[in-house]
């Protein structure tokens, strides 16, 4: 018996309901399948409705937009199996055995199970480089090396998890702050929770333009630094914070604070570039970090 959860804003999620139904039906397992859209616009309601149509499926609309982490707390009350499939909408199936192998992984007695993601190997186009140069440098990572590190890169896109303990580590609380998988890793690990990584990954298909990937960075570090002002990630395995908090230790936040507003423009027009680099786009965020915490953190 399982629940698949998907938070939808702005995506169409005909083809992946109806490839997960596919194989739910398949499984002869009890299911449901509830989408809940934070808001989208009217034309993408409208061609996500007929969703409504397929078994044990509904697409319930939200009255505001909420964020993705009050959208997944509220799909968690609404199901009624103790075991829940999450998944972001804009995301494809790499296989018809998906399902199959999350319900095999229930036998290793974990709780919370992370599938992983994919990026197809085709290069986008150049406004959508740098996000998938990211993903498949970062977030593309097989899952015994995620087993090395399990709350590193820890993904809500593509999870198992139990519904309870899910709902217990009130996710939500980050309001729509952007960013609420920096949270998620360290509240599992502040709360011992043993996880598992498995290689069941699905390929995102979400690429944002370079510039709008940008702003999001900008809006992650806001929102890691945020939750370490207020003492909610004590216990992590963040490499940006480890590096800003060292940075700090020893006094050298305030040139690389200094060194962000120099050469940011500069970092930007590569990051836009036909040929970002990744180690541009670390440099970004770290700089950004001490900047944003020496100058802006109480405005």
């Amino acid at each position: 018996m399982i629940s698949v959860l998907i938070p939808v804003y702005n995506y169409n999620i005909c083809d992946l309901v109806d490839n997960i139904h596919k194989q739910l039906t398949a499984s002869k397992t009890e299911f449901e399948i509830i989408c809940l859209d934070d808001n989208s616009k009217k034309q993408i309601v409208a061609s996500n409705l007929i969703i409504n149509t397929l078994s044990n499926t509904s697409y319930l609309l939200s009255k505001k937009n909420n964020g993705i982490a009050i959208t997944r707390q509220s799909l968690m009350e609404k199901a009624k199996y103790s075991w829940i499939i999450l998944l972001d909408a804009d995301v494809k199936l790499k296989n018809n055995s998906y399902i199959k192998n999350y319900l095999n992984a229930i036998s290793y007695k974990y709780k919370v199970i992370f599938g992983g993601i994919s990026y197809e190997n085709k290069t986008p186009n150049k406004n959508s480089l740098l996000r998938w140069k990211y993903g498949m440098r970062c977030e593309a990572i097989d899952a015994n090396k995620r087993n090395k590190h399990p709350y590193k890169i820890t993904s809500a896109a593509n999870m198992m998890i139990k519904k309870e303990l899910y709902k217990g580590l009130y996710l939500d609380s980050i309001g729509d702050s952007y960013g609420m998988d920096i949270f998620f890793g360290p509240q599992l690990k502040f709360n011992n929770i043993p996880v598992l990584h498995i290689d069941n990954g699905v390929y995102h298909l979400g690429l944002e333009k370079s510039v709008t990937y940008i702003k999001k960075t900008q809006r992650a570090v806001e929102t890691l630094l945020n939750l370490h002002y207020q003492k909610k990630i004590n216990l992590h395995e963040n490499d940006l914070l480890k590096t800003f908090l060292f940075f700090k230790k020893v006094k050298l936040n305030l040139i690389f604070s200094l060194w962000h507003k120099i050469f940011k423009n500069l970092m930007i027009q590569n990051l836009l570039s036909s040929n970002p680099s990744i180690k541009i786009l670390q440099a970004f965020k770290i700089t950004y970090m001490c900047y944003f915490d020496l100058f802006n953190k109480n405005d």
